[in-house]
């Protein structure tokens, strides 16, 4: 049985759609970054007057998304390190070894390109900003950087990352020939996006470090599949995969 989304998907499935459209994430970050609606959007969690984060230290942001966000990137490696040992120590499973050893690849890539980039940018969060009563300027993504300007070691977005790297799974799906391979979109997504909003409420991240994240994380996965599985290239090539569902 198709799953719900399935037949529109598979008309645009092809080689073109999944290495070009991410990008257009990329073009994202950049119109919301230069046009303001960064600034905009997470000033509604800022109050001016006095000079706080309405929400940084929030339950709900602080507790439940931020530190109960990194405990559940734990659980899902807790999970790849118990289907690892099933898979090997079963016989009839070791069919699936290469597949696990995928889905680690294709989702730990992301978080790990999005800290080497927090690492050596010189993009800050809004709370260390001068416009929010910070201590750092406003450096955009094509700016020149001042000569003795710290790491910024805020972009592009780590927590979202957690979520996002979780594009993975399409991939995984799609190696399975999943009919439902369009929702490992869906859940990388929805989770990344939870993990991503929570952190702008707070103050942390502008909605730009977030599709920067997707960007890294989709191509990150994108290209850890054709690493592992080059002979899938030429059916996304010619808009085929989905005949050999």
């Amino acid at each position: 049985m198709q799953c719900t989304f399935e037949k529109i998907y598979t008309h645009i499935e092809k080689l073109q759609v999944i290495t070009l459209f991410p990008s257009l994430f990329l073009l994202l970050a950049v119109i919301f970054e230069y046009s303001g609606f960064d600034v905009w959007w997470v000033s509604h969690f800022y109050d001016s007057q006095n000079h706080i984060w309405l929400y940084k230290q929030h339950w709900l942001f602080e507790h439940i998304l931020h530190s109960g966000g990194q405990w559940f990137d734990k659980l899902i490696g807790l999970i790849w390190l118990i289907l690892f040992a099933v898979v090997n120590m079963k016989k009839e499973f070791r069919k699936y070894r290469k597949i696990v050893l995928f889905f680690l690849c294709a989702t730990a890539i992301g978080p790990i390109l999005v800290g080497i980039g927090k690492d050596i940018s010189h993009i800050y969060t809004p709370w260390d900003l001068h416009i929010f009563n910070g201590a750092q300027p406003y450096i955009k993504i094509f700016d020149t950087v001042p000569g003795n300007a710290p790491i910024g070691h805020a972009f592009p977005a780590g927590h979202a990352s957690g979520g996002y790297c979780l594009l993975s799974l399409y991939f995984v799906l799609l190696q399975l020939r999943s009919p439902c391979r369009v929702y490992g979109i869906i859940v990388g997504l929805t989770v990344g996006f939870i993990f991503g909003l929570a952190q702008q409420v707070r103050g942390a991240h502008f909605p730009s470090h977030d599709f920067v994240t997707i960007f890294i994380c989709w191509y990150g996965s994108l290209v850890m599949y054709f690493l592992f599985y080059p002979k899938e290239w030429h059916l996304l090539k010619t808009g085929k995969i989905a005949e050999h569902i």
